[in-house]
């Protein structure tokens, strides 16, 4: 398996699995030709993908999956929540649904939709090893019951809590990234691998705040807590982060 992260921010989320002879798009969340431009960076080409899968209806999740699915004929699959909130800004689709009570198959691969907990209709996917999981003010029951099978994760680390605290943004606003339906803080990253991620090899911290964050947070949080040795990276908000092989 591949993993190759296209985008990952506040500012817009992408990431590319691939896996027997299967290509899969997690969340559009940047316009279809910065995906593009950043996908041919890459090495990879839009005309493979078979499926995009959407997360939930936030604009740095969709921005550009209307856009991809009617260009290359792509299917986006999303349950029925996420199309009723996102299908104004997603347009003309071909829609595949998918429901939180069991997984489905893409070709030759088994995703698992797995509930997070966002202020939308919300979930990540785990794919064979590899979870994705963005978007959640806490760790859930059905999380903490995969992560400890994944070989490799993608999970928010979003802000430092201190920096929300003393920041300029509104107190509700404050107060919504800091609840359990806003977004994980660095520390409470870091420690769901430390303690859920023992088979851990790869983790990649992602969908960082711009403003309420920065890479060295991330990465002196991460230090401070993860005692074991893992393949470790933190995704870039400004262009394509990567590809890693799981």
């Amino acid at each position: 398996m591949q993993i190759s992260v296209i985008a990952s921010g506040s500012n817009g989320n992408c990431c590319l699995v691939e896996d027997k002879g299967t290509s899969i798009l997690i969340d559009a969340g940047k316009s279809g030709k910065q995906i593009q431009r950043r996908m041919e960076n890459l090495g990879k080409d839009l005309e493979k993908i078979d499926v995009i899968l959407l997360t939930h209806a936030h604009h740095d999740h969709i921005a550009g999956a209307g856009v991809l699915s009617r260009r290359y004929n792509i299917p986006l699959y999303m349950t029925n929540q996420v199309y009723s909130q996102a299908k104004v800004k997603l347009g003309k689709i071909e829609r595949k649904s998918f429901t939180m009570n069991g997984c489905f198959k893409v070709k030759n691969l088994k995703i698992n939709p797995v509930i997070t907990s966002h202020n939308v209709s919300s979930c990540g996917f785990v794919i064979d090893k590899f979870g994705f999981f963005t978007d959640t003010g806490t760790v859930t029951s059905e999380m903490k019951k995969i992560i400890p099978k994944l070989n490799g994760i993608l999970l928010e680390s979003n802000h430092d809590v201190e920096m929300v605290k003393n920041g300029h943004y509104p107190y509700f606003l404050k107060q919504w990234i800091l609840s359990h339906e806003g977004h994980l803080s660095n520390e409470h990253a870091s420690s769901l691998i430390q303690g859920q991620g023992k088979n851990l090899s790869l983790a990649l911290l992602g969908h960082l705040s711009g403003n309420n964050n920065t890479r060295k947070a991330v990465k002196n949080t991460f230090e401070s807590i993860v005692k074991r040795k893992m393949d470790f990276h933190i995704c870039s908000r400004d262009d394509a982060s990567g590809s890693w092989k799981l």
